[in-house]
């Protein structure tokens, strides 16, 4: 065993990886969270763009069959949107995924290193 000051840089040394490590995970997860809540207010949006769209048909038109039809149509462009809307999300999520196993490969291979670097110091 070195001595008590070759111990403490080794110390000092996992504990400032440690803190490196967790403030890139907190980075990652506020970017990951950012992204989400940015599709989630869109796809809100779609929902309240669709209800007036509604209310506006149903206020404007007296015919009922003009109505059904404008109502098919915000409801077939609504979906449509918001399949868009989900493959978007998806592709946020994907991406997150390739993120979060990059962060724990980086994270394995700076601690193999410094155990590594240890057992030389020891």
């Amino acid at each position: 065993m070195k001595t008590s000051t070759v111990n403490l840089e080794i110390l000092k040394e996992f504990g400032v990886a440690g803190f490196e490590a967790a403030r890139n995970l907190g980075e990652l997860n506020l970017r990951t969270w950012e992204k989400l809540v940015e599709k989630q207010t869109e796809t809100f949006g779609l929902f309240i763009d669709a209800g007036i769209e509604m209310v506006k048909a149903t206020t404007e038109l007296k015919d009922v069959k003009e109505l059904v039809n404008v109502e098919m149509e915000v409801a077939k462009q609504f979906g449509e949107i918001l399949v868009t809307k989900g493959r978007e999300t998806l592709q946020v999520t994907t991406d997150a995924r390739d993120d979060y196993r990059s962060w724990v490969e980086q994270g394995v291979e700076v601690f193999t290193q410094q155990v590594e670097k240890s057992a030389k110091a020891a």
